[in-house]
C-alpha cells in the first residue's frame, strides 16, 4: 500500500527531520556546545563515489536482471565504485553498497552528481507484501491484569473508569493497591481496578507506581537487561526490509560490527503493520547473532489505544516461532510527563519486567524539559536522539561533535538521577547519519562526515554508554559506514 510505503521513511523520518531542524535552531545550548563559527561544507562527490540517479535504483547479486535482488536503493544514494563491465548485452556498474557489500547496478542508472530526484519512489520488491493498515478495534475494556503497586499521592477511588461518575473512597498516599483490570476513560487515559483498604474501584494510573523490579539495573538469565543492545546498533523505517534481501542485510550488519537493530513495525495511525517484516528479519538475523529491536511510534493522543498497539507487539511470535529482542519507543509527541509515566507505567505492568523497553528521546538540547525521569520509572534503556546538525551547510568539527554529545549525556543523566540516583538509566547513545535538509534525508552534503561520525561514538564510549546506534540505515552514506565499520566498540 503506498500510503505505508512512503510514509515508512517520510511519516516517521521526515518527522525526525521536522522537528530536529526546528527545535534546534532555537536551542541556545545547542549554538554554545557546537560553536558559533563555521565554513561552508564542500559538497564535491569522491571519485570513487556513485549516485543512485533515481528512486528505487535496484542492486543485484551479479549482472543479470536475473539474479538475487539485493536492495532497492534511494534515489540520492551513493555506492562505491569497483569497476564496470559488460553483460548479457547491458552496461553494469559493480559496486560496494552499505558497509561493504558487492552488487551491480545498471550503469545508466548511476551518476557522478547528486541526482535532482532524491527520493524513495514506490516500487515492489518480489515476493514481498504491501504493507496495511492493522488498527485494533476500538475498545475501553475492562483487560484483566494481576499487579500490585502503591499511591504516589493522594487519590480518589471512582465508581468507574472515569473522574466523572460516583467517588467510593478517598486514599493516602503509599496505599497499597492490588489492581486486576485496567480500561480507558473517554479521552483514553488509563485507569487501574484495585482493591485497598478494604474496598474497590477504579483510580488513574498515573496516582500508582507499580511494584516491579528497577528497570536501570534489572537482570535477565544472569545478564543485563539492556544486553541486546550493547555495542553498535542501526535504525531503519520499514523501506528497508520491504525493498531488502533480509540475508543481504544482515551480511551488510556483520561487515560493519552491528550487534542490534531497530526495525520500524508500528506507528499509532497504521497500528503494527510490519508483521512481515519481523517474520523475514527475525530468523536472518537471529541466525546472524543479531537482536532485532521492534520499533514503535505512538503519539500519546489516545494512550490506551498505543498501549494496546504496543502490547501486540511485544506478544508477536512469528509464524517460525520467534520474538522480537526488545521493544523501542520512539517518544516524541510528548504534551506533559504525565502522558509518558502512563504509557511507560502501564506497558511495563502488561509485558512484565523481563521485556527490555528502549527509549528514543530528544536530546535536552532540543526540548528543555523533557520528561527523562518519567522514562526513567519504566524503560530499561534510554537512547537520545543526538542530532547535532542544527545549520545548514555547516562545518562541525571532531571537538564540537564531542562537546554537544558530552554535554547531552551529562544533562541527562543528572536529570534522570535528580530525584532518585538508583534510577539513572543505562544509556545508548543515538547518532545521525543524515542529511536533515533534504527532502527524504539523503546526500551528502549536509550528512556528518567520517571525523564526525568518529568523534560521536569516541565521546559516547568514553562517557560510559552502553552502546551506540544510528538513524538510520538506508541514508548512511559511504563515508559514514566506514567510520562505523571501522570503529571498535
Amino acid at each position: 500500500m503506498k500510503s505505508l510505503q512512503s510514509s515508512g521513511w517520510r511519516g516517521v523520518a521526515w518527522r525526525h527531520v521536522q522537528r530536529a531542524v526546528a527545535l534546534a535552531l532555537i536551542a541556545l545550548a545547542a549554538s554554545l556546545a557546537l560553536g558559533a563559527s563555521g565554513t561552508s561544507r564542500a559538497a564535491a562527490a569522491l571519485t570513487t563515489r556513485l549516485y543512485a540517479q533515481m528512486p528505487c535504483t535496484a542492486v543485484y547479486a551479479a549482472p543479470d536482471t536475473k539474479s538475487r535482488l539485493l536492495t532497492q536503493l534511494l534515489g540520492g544514494a551513493d555506492v562505491t565504485s569497483v569497476g564496470q563491465l559488460d553483460s548479457g548485452g547491458a552496461h553494469w556498474q559493480h559496486v560496494r553498497i552499505w558497509s561493504g557489500l558487492e552488487g551491480y547496478i545498471l550503469a545508466g542508472q548511476l551518476g557522478t552528481g547528486f541526482p535532482s530526484d532524491a527520493s524513495e519512489g514506490s516500487c515492489e520488491f518480489p515476493g514481498v507484501p504491501d504493507p496495511q493498515d492493522d488498527l485494533l478495534p476500538a475498545s475501553r475494556g475492562p483487560w484483566p491484569v494481576s499487579l500490585t503497586g502503591k499511591l504516589s499521592a493522594p487519590a480518589t477511588l471512582y465508581a468507574r473508569a472515569d473522574g466523572r461518575s460516583l467517588p467510593v473512597d478517598a486514599l493516602p498516599v503509599g496505599a497499597t493497591l492490588a489492581i486486576t483490570a485496567w480500561a480507558s476513560d473517554g479521552s483514553g487515559g488509563p485507569w487501574y481496578q484495585v482493591s485497598a483498604a478494604g474496598r474497590t474501584g477504579w483510580l488513574w494510573s498515573g496516582n500508582v507506581r507499580l511494584d516491579m523490579p528497577n528497570p536501570a539495573r534489572h537482570t535477565v538469565g544472569g545478564a543485563p537487561i539492556w544486553s541486546p543492545v550493547a555495542g553498535k546498533g542501526m535504525w531503519f523505517v520499514n523501506y528497508l526490509p520491504h525493498h531488502s534481501d533480509v540475508t543481504a542485510l544482515m551480511q551488510a550488519a556483520k561487515l560493519a560490527g552491528i550487534t542490534h537493530l531497530y526495525a520500524e513495525v508500528a506507528i499509532t495511525q497504521y497500528g503494527f503493520y510490519g508483521r512481515n517484516s519481523l517474520d523475514r528479519l527475525l530468523p536472518a538475523a537471529h541466525a546472524a547473532g543479531i537482536s532485532v529491536i521492534a520499533w514503535v511510534y505512538p503519539n500519546l493522543n489516545d494512550i490506551a489505544a498505543d498501549v494496546r498497539m504496543t502490547l501486540a507487539v511485544a506478544n508477536y511470535v512469528t509464524p517460525s516461532g520467534q520474538r522480537a529482542d526488545g521493544l523501542a519507543t520512539d517518544v516524541e509527541e510528548v504534551d506533559n510527563s504525565a502522558s509518558v509515566y502512563t504509557y511507560g507505567q502501564l506497558v511495563r505492568g502488561l509485558v512484565g519486567p523481563d521485556t527490555l523497553l528502549v527509549a528514543a528521546v530528544y536530546h535536552p538540547y532540543a526540548q528543555i524539559y523533557y520528561p527523562y525521569a518519567a522514562i526513567a520509572a519504566s524503560w530499561n534503556v534510554l537512547a537520545p536522539m543526538d542530532y547535532w546538525h542544527s545549520r545548514r551547510h555547516h562545518a562541525y568539527s571532531s571537538a564540537n561533535v564531542a562537546t554537544f554529545v558530552g554535554s547531552s549525556l551529562m544533562t541527562i543523566r543528572a536529570a534522570m538521577g535528580a530525584l532518585d540516583t538508583d534510577a539513572t538509566l543505562p544509556l545508548e547513545e543515538l547518532g545521525q547519519t543524515y542529511d536533515m535538509y533534504t527532502g527524504d534525508g539523503t546526500g551528502a552534503a549536509d550528512a556528518p562526515t567520517a571525523e564526525e561520525m568518529t568523534s560521536d561514538m569516541r565521546t559516547a564510549q568514553q562517557a560510559g554508554c552502553i552502546g551506540i546506534s544510528f538513524f538510520e540505515w538506508q541514508t548512511t552514506t559511504q563515508d559514514e559506514w566506514q567510520a562505523i565499520s571501522t570503529y571498535r566498540w
